[in-house]
């Protein structure tokens, strides 16, 4: 196997995998890309949904703006855009742009595609505390209204959640569908359920010419499978690699390791009847704390915790350490760990956590499953505690955005069931700052106060890991954990 040495990027690096050329496989299916995808649908495909960013990632759907690799918004389905006043931004769409149905992206079209995301419940994560008023303007324009001063109106609309799709798309406003009706390289064409999804090249996509014939995606959420499937040549491309299967790629493979914004972090449900109680929250942080799962588990291919922001935002370096509770010893508590087996490494630390917590008097029942069958468990608050792998990024890209999602009292994501009306007021202030350091000096306040109240512990920062096959060029390298198939990628 050919290790590829771990690029050193920051948090924003956005870069092209070009592997080095080789002949076609004689297994492949001509120029057709097969990518054996880490994550297995939770609901159709939904951009309303955590499969937003499979329809994104897969080269179907695409958003008005995208994150440069500085992690600053730039154009994509827009051509640029104009804030009008502290609550008025005016969108330019980019012309001659049609969907997969052939339908014209229109400034009517796009405002429609907006406000069945706003209208959507639970609203996605991007627009988590943000009323958004969505109107055409002109045929080429679309404005976008706020409540309250939004100066990072513009990361939001990268969001995968916020795809421009035909109205064809919306026959059930609650859960559209993708097939045939985005704007991406490729078309999807077909659906298999949980199983897999097919798409086919769009000659007339409005980007160039993609350069392979079609993506066949297998989704296989089993790690040992997706790089068993790649060692036999069976896919071009293996999402997420586990750490204990890296030795086993096969000698014309290549490894690509990039440190990512994405924080694995135990969630103790401030509702539980056990972790209600901080004292108890604090004696299991307490146990987690002395755990090196980056050192075991993840091999040294993941770095030990920093707080909920990790390594990749430098900007959190100088964070002032939380202060904890006094810790109350367990005796004999019985709780509720979950975990989902999507990500290889989360069942081995959620045993190395449980091991703890059992040692220090807890009797914990661990439950690991599909995270499909248990993200809403996740979300009611049915388990004591969640042991979670969340980007932080890969909603806006920007950190008071996704605390407000995962901690804020109205949060979309806020698996901890934590509210402080205190950190929302914060939250409040600081999101009408339009000075990027001084946003972040309010995300690393909050994140203080959340950490200090024992909401999350956090316990790895990961990285993203893609087996590749030699003869694949192009594939996007995205420590925002969006682009996987571009125009540009072919085998």
């Amino acid at each position: 196997m050919k290790h590829v040495p771990r690029v050193a990027l920051g948090a924003a690096a956005l870069l092209t995998l070009t592997a080095c050329a080789g002949g076609s496989s004689p297994q492949a299916d001509g120029d057709r890309i097969r990518l054996a995808y880490a994550f297995v649908p939770v609901a159709g495909l939904s951009p309303y949904s955590d499969d937003a960013v499979i329809g994104y990632g897969i080269g179907a759907t695409e958003t008005l703006v995208r994150l440069d690799p500085a992690g600053a918004p730039e154009p994509l389905l827009a051509t640029g855009w104009t804030q009008v006043d502290d609550l008025t931004w005016d969108v330019d769409l980019r012309s001659g742009v049609t969907f997969h149905d052939g339908t014209a992206m229109t400034a009517q079209a796009v405002a429609e595609s907006l406000q069945h995301a706003v209208d959507a419940d639970p609203s996605p994560r991007a627009l988590s505390g943000v009323q958004l008023g969505v109107a055409a303007v002109d045929e080429d324009t679309v404005r976008l209204t706020t409540d309250a001063p939004d100066p990072v109106l513009p990361q939001r609309l990268t969001s995968p959640e916020l795809v421009v799709l035909a109205p064809a798309a919306y026959a059930d406003p609650t859960s559209p569908s993708l097939v045939g009706t985005g704007t991406g390289p490729y078309e999807l064409t077909a659906v298999d359920g949980t199983t897999g999804a097919t798409l086919d090249a769009d000659p007339d996509y409005w980007g160039g010419t993609p350069a392979a014939e079609g993506v066949d995606v297998t989704f296989l959420s089993d790690g040992t499978s997706r790089t068993a499937a790649l060692a036999a040549d069976e896919v071009d491309v293996a999402q997420a690699v586990p750490v204990s299967q890296i030795a086993t790629l096969g000698a014309g493979d290549e490894l690509q390791s990039v440190p990512l914004p994405r924080t694995v972090s135990l969630h103790l449900t401030q509702t539980s009847p056990v972790f209600g109680d901080p004292g108890l929250r604090e004696a299991a942080r307490e146990a987690v704390a002395g755990l090196d799962v980056a050192g075991t588990v993840y091999e040294g291919q993941a770095d030990a915790p920093e707080g909920l922001f990790g390594p990749t935002s430098t900007w959190a370096a100088d964070r002032q350490a939380p202060g904890y509770p006094t810790a109350t010893p367990p005796t004999g508590q019985r709780i509720t760990l979950a975990t989902f087996s999507d990500r290889a490494e989360l069942p081995e630390v959620a045993t190395a956590i449980a091991d703890a917590l059992r040692t220090i008097g807890f009797d914990v029942d661990l439950r690991v499953g599909l995270y499909r069958d248990m993200e809403a468990d996740y979300l009611a608050g049915t388990y004591d505690a969640v042991l979670m792998s969340r980007s932080y990024g890969q909603d806006t890209a920007d950190p008071l955005s996704y605390l407000s999602s995962d901690f804020g009292c109205a949060g979309g994501y806020d698996l901890s069931r934590y509210c402080d009306p205190a950190v929302d007021a914060e939250l409040a202030t600081g999101s009408r700052l339009t000075d990027v350091a001084a946003r972040n000096q309010v995300a690393l306040a909050v994140e203080r106060t959340v950490l200090g109240a024992v909401a999350a512990v956090p316990v790895v920062h990961d990285r993203t890991r893609f087996g590749v096959a030699d003869r694949v060029t192009g594939l996007a390298a995205d420590p925002w954990e969006r682009a996987i198939i571009t125009v540009d990628t072919s085998v």
